[in-house]
């Protein structure tokens, strides 16, 4: 399996827990459908205007799976935001929890022809759009890492570098000296932006391996050698 690795970084991140109101909390990791669009609009793949997610057609058809690693230590902050009405006028300040200068590795494998493009445009820095983290004021830096030979982990326990997805049968081992968390993301959405599927995802919060003891049949564990480190990653 060929597997795409690249580099995401910004000063802020801000990925919307959607059942907040009043204030913005962020999720720690940018769930699948975000990954998603900011490979959508490195490409330049139209999601269909507001409202709207038809790249997710595109991504199925190629096959796309995504996984991502955590590079720093998970920090966050809060400050407000001042949104304008644009009917009535006015304005309101809003309090947005926002990730504190996050770097993430993006994992991305899929048909050949969509790889070779997407290692094309990154490799020489010609995105379609503008990538950002969540908010369009939180530019992306994108950085390449390479294009790599990834094969399937078969023996299970073993240790994990990036996210896990547990899905409905997953089991991961807790240890003492481990900063563990879980969030709820979406995984899949349909062309109305009608969340399909979701899943309970794991993360230690300062990027530290995590023993998977199970995993769901969703999810696909590849080994990677990335210059003289080895890396286990999940796809999803």
């Amino acid at each position: 399996m060929k597997v795409l690795v690249l580099d995401i970084s910004s000063d802020y991140a801000h990925f919307r827990k959607p059942y907040t109101t009043t204030s913005a909390l962020t999720y720690s990791i940018p769930p699948r459908t975000a990954v998603l669009g900011i490979i959508g609009s490195i490409l330049g793949i139209s999601s269909g205007g507001f409202g709207k997610s038809e790249h997710s057609k595109f991504f199925e058809t190629n096959n796309v799976k995504t996984g991502v690693r955590l590079l720093t230590s998970i920090k966050k902050t809060t400050f407000n935001l001042k949104y304008l009405h644009t009917k009535n006028g006015g304005s309101i300040l809003v309090p947005v929890e926002c990730v504190v200068s996050p770097i993430y590795r993006i994992y991305v494998s899929g048909n050949e022809d969509f790889l070779a493009k997407l290692e094309s445009v990154v490799k020489n820095k010609e995105c379609y759009y503008t990538p950002y983290l969540g908010i369009s004021e939180f530019l992306a830096s994108v950085s390449y890492v390479g294009f790599f030979e990834g094969k399937h982990v078969d023996e299970i326990p073993t240790l994990v570098d990036s996210v896990i997805y547990l899905f409905d049968k997953g089991e991961i081992k807790f240890e003492s000296g481990l900063n563990l968390f879980h969030e709820t993301h979406a995984v899949r959405m349909d062309c109305e932006r009608k969340v399909q599927e979701y899943s309970e995802i794991v993360y230690e919060e300062n990027g530290k391996k995590i023993q998977l003891l199970r995993k769901s049949e969703k999810t696909s564990v590849i080994s990677l050698v990335i210059g003289e480190q080895k890396e286990v990653i999940m796809l999803v």
